[in-house]
């Protein structure tokens, strides 16, 4: 099973139902772009906490124990501090193996996020939740004959836990859901292009010509589907890839801002001020003060 996603290509590497995630300390991601995709992704914060975490134009901070439920084709962010006591998981589960167990999710969203709006059973629920996504986060550190069986075991009581307590219908959201295939392929085609090509010149008439329409209709649909630019889009993506050559101390500033399509060191630093409240040399310094130490 192999399914793309707008930020970044997941492959299956076990055979389970779903897409397992662990993040700790100072790995875990500072930064993920705007996307959005067809399965529905989990996000369960095992301690410390995510600054920005954002559904739908909705911000989220995240605590020790935090459930976030990001649904079918909602554009979500992470904007972060990476901490040392960080610890969390994400599951993506594939919407069409989803809707084969369960048809009536194409009428549904999962509302959990807000816990103030949650029923006393539903809290209770929840609480189960907490307890078997931890045990999911232990079991991702231990590798024996029977992981996989008991990752199954828990990722499919989580999903019918989901499915039978926090659905609601549709149209008691005020979100407008149901982007149609074409919308996604084509989607999928302008981030791809982005990813493979983002350290180099971009003009959107060659990005406008991979999908047959003009740039100035490539620029509306973008901004409609995605809510940025095509513009922000390149530079988000790019920053994230100089954000990973940055703590993998991957040549100078100079060096990492060429090799991820800045053209120069004050390019990335605009860019990643916006991004991440911080210049791309202060990061940096950062960086080599701890690693002298």
């Amino acid at each position: 099973m192999d399914e793309t996603y707008e930020h970044e290509q997941v492959t299956l590497d076990r055979p389970l139902s779903a897409w397992l995630f662990r993040f700790q300390g100072l790995d875990s991601p500072a930064y993920i772009a705007p996307h959005w995709h067809q399965g529905i992704e989990l996000s369960f914060t095992v301690s410390g906490s995510i600054n920005d975490f954002e559904i739908n134009n909705q911000h989220y901070r995240t605590c020790e124990g935090k459930i976030l439920l990001v649904n079918s084709q909602l554009v979500h962010s992470i904007k972060d501090n990476p901490k040392s006591e960080n610890r969390a998981i994400s599951i993506i589960f594939p919407y069409d193996f989803v809707r084969r167990l369960y048809p009536e999710i194409d009428k549904q969203i999962i509302a959990i996020n807000n816990v103030d709006n949650l029923t006393d059973i539903q809290k209770s629920e929840y609480l189960e939740l907490q307890g078997i996504l931890y045990k999911i986060y232990q079991l991702l550190g231990i590798q024996n004959q029977y992981t996989n069986l008991k990752l199954q075991t828990l990722i499919t009581n989580t999903l019918q836990l989901l499915l039978e307590f926090f659905t609601v219908p549709k149209s008691r959201s005020n979100v407008i859901y149901g982007k149609s295939d074409f919308a996604i392929e084509r989607i999928q085609i302008i981030t791809k292009y982005v990813h493979d090509h983002y350290p180099e010149k971009i003009k959107l008439e060659d990005i406008a010509a991979k999908i047959n329409v003009s740039k100035e209709y490539l620029t509306r649909f973008f901004k409609k589907h995605m809510s940025l630019t095509v513009g922000q889009y390149i530079n988000n993506v790019r920053a994230q890839y100089a954000y990973e050559d940055i703590l993998g101390q991957v040549g100078d500033l100079t060096e990492i801002a060429m090799k991820n399509g800045f053209p120069s060191t004050r390019a990335l630093n605009k860019v990643f001020e916006f991004t991440y409240n911080k210049s791309a040399s202060k990061l940096y310094k950062e960086k080599r003060l701890r690693n002298d130490n």
